[in-house]
């Protein structure tokens, strides 16, 4: 029989037994739909929100604490926690990269928000350090780096030299145009002045030059491509000694809050001295007070020192930040980049903004750019610094990352270890706190946990959350997976019966085809035929049904979750096989139930159909 005329005949036979057809793939729909719907929740969950918290080939571990007359004990001693060991995790089988992480080790409080809450909201403030490499890309997604280049290019370019000079929401590029602000890059820029009132108080190979901390010139060279020879900064007199600082043409090859000092050509980048107006502009946050007056330059270009000399205040984009809480000479320096945790603001939406009287926020957009002040050295619930051991900056919200601490602050890890050395001495700045390591994939990850512990580490809390949220996962995906199967094969054995009574009721008709010539492959093929429609007819239903399944259940998490930020707008992922693979089964099961009924068809004999 022709392939034509098989197919003539399977597509009659389908249409005649509709009813019963429909009836017996009511299984393989229900099993279909419920395989593809759990399949694509499991792929999306782990793609969109697990992958989010920590990718699946990425671990932070920590050193192992065991219990010594009830306290808990490193098994790694501090000073095993330094360089040393980032080199050693570095080269470990299928580490790719190793980034550290370091917390602060001095207290320190915060205050700001007033723009947002109409008055100022205080806190104790914890903050840790971690390499911008680690959250550029998250930042830069989270921010929307990629919509907002694009709305860029439709403007035509203005050319600029200062910030204030560019619209609201633009700032004054290197390349001297103005463009939109890109608050990740922040976080990879940051610099700070390192104040000291002694060596000790400075990184390895520094010293403590006129109250900074400075890279001292070793036989008139500087170890670092890119630097320069000059008297340290503030020295005045013959007998200032050398120090390292990057060389410049001009202002504009500084970074924010550094000008280029000296003959042209042979400049280098050096801080901006400036100077606050009154005391009270420690605590204050009025723009102006922050911004504080230079000391090195007039806005009428007259001699700084002059009666006639207009002050000018620092850079825009920085703020005066003095030495200590006794003084109020400092330097121009940009504020101290913070990301923050979404878990913060799911917090304040479902509990703060509601026992406060706030208004919920909306989104990550209306926190980016605020600032506010931290005061370094002092805190609501131990005994701060002395005096002249405190300090103020102006910290700004740069991004946000699911790997920033919970409940605090994270900065780029060179601050931290400025900030841990300056307040607390070289030692509380030698060690981290824990690692995070990358692999190339997930299939690395066993081994590397297991070689880890073997050299005294243990993975961090959330790691652990997450690898169990990534069993949990898979474990509901297999049940749910075997379930699906099973409401599927039930539905296979419904087909064997209604083929068994059609086969039954058409045993005339197989007679008349088998005396006209059909083959017994003829007439299997055309059962069988009938079944594989069947199943793929019923598999689309179902994967049409898990569809529209899935986009209820979006709507739904739409309207129950909105005080969630940063959750996915899809939580589902239908990969092409998997739904190749459920038209697959469908219609592999839908055959396998007619195979019996088939063989029975084949089997009919002509002459005694035809005779009874």
């Amino acid at each position: 029989m022709k392939a034509s005329s098989a197919w003539s005949v399977i597509v009659q036979n389908v249409r005649r037994n509709r009813r019963a057809f429909a009836l017996s793939s009511v299984g393989i729909v229900v099993g279909v739909s419920t395989f593809v719907f759990f399949i694509a929740l499991s792929s999306g969950v782990k793609e969109r929100v697990l992958n989010r918290i920590y990718p699946v080939n990425q671990i932070e571990v920590e050193p192992a604490m065991v219990q010594v007359m009830g306290v808990s004990t490193s098994v790694l001693d501090g000073e095993d926690l330094g360089e040393e060991m980032v080199e050693t995790l570095r080269g470990l089988p299928a580490v790719t990269a190793v980034y550290p992480k370091m917390r602060s080790r001095l207290q320190a409080r915060l205050w700001g928000g007033k723009s947002l809450f109409g008055h100022a909201l205080r806190t104790e403030a914890f903050f840790d350090g971690l390499e911008a490499s680690l959250l550029a890309e998250e930042l830069q997604e989270v921010e929307g780096v990629v919509e907002k280049r694009a709305r860029a290019a439709k403007r035509s370019s203005r050319a600029c030299k200062r910030d204030v000079e560019c619209p609201l929401g633009d700032e004054c590029r290197p390349d001297g145009t103005c463009g939109r602000v890109e608050y990740w890059r922040r976080f990879s820029e940051a610099h700070a002045v390192s104040y000291c009132d002694e060596d000790a108080r400075c990184a390895v190979g520094q010293r403590c030059i006129e109250g900074r901390c400075h890279t001292p010139c070793v036989n008139g060279a500087c170890q670092v491509t890119g630097d320069r020879c000059a008297a340290a900064p503030g020295c005045s007199g013959g007998a200032c000694p050398a120090v390292c600082m990057p060389s410049c043409e001009s202002d504009g090859s500084c970074g924010d809050g550094l000008a280029c000092v000296g003959p042209a050509g042979s400049g280098t980048c050096q801080p901006i001295p400036c100077q606050l107006p009154r005391r009270e502009a420690l605590w204050s946050d009025l723009p102006a007070d922050v911004l504080g007056q230079r000391t090195d330059r007039c806005a009428n270009g007259v001699e700084p020192g002059s009666a006639a000399c207009v002050p000018e205040p620092c850079p825009q984009s920085t703020t005066c930040a003095t030495g200590d809480v006794t003084s109020l000479r400092g330097t121009c320096e940009p504020p101290i980049p913070v990301v923050l945790s979404p878990f913060l603001i799911e917090v304040f939406n479902t509990s703060v903004a509601s026992a406060l009287g706030f208004q919920p926020l909306d989104g990550v957009q209306a926190l980016l750019g605020v600032r506010f002040k931290i005061h370094l050295g002092a805190s609501y619930f131990s005994d701060a610094l002395p005096k002249e051991r405190q300090a103020i900056r102006v910290g700004e919200v740069v991004g946000f990352s699911s790997k920033a601490l919970d409940f605090g602050l994270t900065v780029p890890i060179e601050l931290v270890q400025s900030l841990n050395t300056r307040f607390m001495g070289r030692e509380a700045a030698s060690t981290y706190d824990t690692f995070v390591l990358e692999t190339a994939g997930n299939e690395d990850m066993s081994g590397l946990i297991a070689a880890l512990e073997a050299r005294g580490f243990e993975l961090s809390r959330k790691s652990r959350d997450a690898r169990k949220a990534a069993d949990l996962l898979f474990i509901l995906t297999l049940v749910f997976g075997f379930i699906s199967l099973v409401i599927v094969g039930i539905a296979a054995v419904n087909i064997t019966h209604t083929f068994l009574v059609i086969v039954s009721e058409r045993r005339y008709e197989i007679g008349v085809m088998r005396a006209l010539g059909a083959t017994r492959s003829d007439i299997r093929r055309i059962v069988l035929g009938e079944a594989a429609l069947i199943g793929l007819a019923g598999g689309g239903l179902g994967v049409c049904i898990a569809f529209g399944a899935s986009g209820l259940a979006n709507w739904a998490a739409e309207q129950a979750l909105t005080a969630i930020p940063f959750k996915p707008d899809d939580f589902f992922v239908y990969d092409p096989a998997i739904l190749l693979a459920a038209l697959g089964f469908s219609v592999l099961f839908c055959v396998l139930g007619a195979w019996v009924p088939a063989r029975r068809a084949s089997r009919v004999d002509p002459a005694r159909v035809l005779v009874t």
